[in-house]
């Protein structure tokens, strides 16, 4: 058997239930990610919101069983276990941005090629921010 992979549809992370705020807040209003509305076959039966995300959809399922994302540190490095990643325009602004809101900043090992480092949502899911220098764009 061969996939015909057409494209990314989503991605799912995860977030305590009665959290749809915060995740408001820092998907919507901070990100500045645009919610999706749900289909109501949906929210019959999942705590969930949605984000436009380019492309695809970053879904945000709330759960009573939520348990914390964990990061970790081996040999001074970090390490940051599961977290997804975009690709961005702006990237210093982004994070003076991110750092007037009290949003944590882990830092990323250097690639000479861009400029990077990682956020981490208020429930510890971790996303990483990218900005390729412009002679090295892929």
């Amino acid at each position: 058997m061969s996939l015909s992979i057409r494209r990314l549809n989503h991605i799912t992370i995860n977030a305590p239930s009665g959290e749809e705020q915060k995740v408001r807040d820092f998907y919507g209003k901070i990100l500045g990610l645009k919610e999706v509305e749900l289909p109501r076959s949906l929210t019959a039966v999942y705590e969930i919101v949605w984000f436009e995300l380019l492309d695809y959809l970053l879904h945000v399922e709330f759960t009573h069983h939520f348990v914390k994302p964990q990061t970790c540190i081996e040999n001074g490095v970090l390490l940051p276990g599961r977290h997804f990643a975009i690709e961005i325009k702006g990237i210093k602004g982004v994070r003076r941005d991110l750092e007037s809101n009290n949003i944590e900043i882990l830092e990323a090992v250097e690639i000479p090629d861009r400029d990077r480092f990682y956020c981490v949502d208020p429930f510890g899911n971790v996303l990483e921010l990218i900005e390729f220098h412009k002679d090295q764009l892929p």
